[in-house]
């Protein structure tokens, strides 16, 4: 038997971004890889693995069971954060699902702390979570990327601290992901480009709405910018 369950590049980025030593809670964790790891390796004392359904929890409990750590990883029945105090986690990870879900979780969350950390892993929508972020009093320290099959996510590391900031089109976009420098970032950013751009086709294309393609050629253009490589 293997001494560790396998993450992929996804769930490995995620894990390599939690602060030691600290308690995780994993919303939505599926089969309990990620909060089984960290425990197992000693990166994290404990860990809440949480989930809205009996079956992945019961995924979850065949995991930490597996590797024995069901005496340090609590399994909760949760619909999001509901079931959880303020003070049982450090670090909250929510991933693999759209940003519109992510963002309706910690809208709903009981509690607003600025001691947590979030780790979060839009699989869509990530423009729309990050203004929602950016609106609702969090901020995006960083973001990395983070492949899944032939895919790239970006991963936000954020902290609530109450404060309103403005969110403008590219950044809503692109986020913090210029400041990472990876490949798999800059992939990512092309990737975004090429949506606006083919906005920006279908737009040029009717009669009607030729003139509302002008903001987006100047989006595509600034979002190239971004990694260097500003072309139309």
């Amino acid at each position: 038997m293997n001494e560790l369950p396998f993450l992929d590049e996804r769930l490995s980025l995620i894990a390599s971004l939690v602060r030691c030593g600290s308690v995780v809670a994993d919303i939505g964790a599926d089969h309990g890889y990620l909060v089984t790891w960290l425990v197992k390796q000693g990166i994290c004392r404990r860990g809440f693995a949480c989930d809205i359904n009996e079956m992945p929890l019961a995924r979850s409990r065949r995991t930490v069971e597996q590797y024995g750590v069901a005496d340090r990883v609590q399994l909760v029945l949760s619909n999001g954060l509901e079931h959880l105090r303020e003070s049982d986690a450090d670090d909250i990870v929510i991933a693999g699902m759209g940003g519109d879900l992510i963002s309706q979780i910690l809208a709903a969350a009981g509690w607003k702390s600025r001691e947590k950390r979030y780790l979060l892993q839009p699989m869509t929508r990530a423009d729309e979570l990050r203004r929602w972020l950016c609106a609702n009093g969090y901020e995006i320290l960083c973001e990395h990327c983070a492949r899944a099959n032939r895919f790239r996510y970006t991963v936000m590391t954020v902290r609530y601290t109450g404060e309103i900031i403005a969110c403008g089109d590219l950044f809503a976009v692109v986020g913090r992901l210029p400041e990472c420098g990876t490949e798999d970032a800059r992939s990512y950013i092309r990737w975004q480009a090429e949506i606006v751009l083919k906005k920006i086709g279908g737009l040029r294309a009717s009669k009607d709405r030729t003139e509302q393609a002008a903001p987006f050629e100047i989006l595509y253009r600034d979002i190239l910018r971004t990694i260097g490589e500003d072309k139309l």
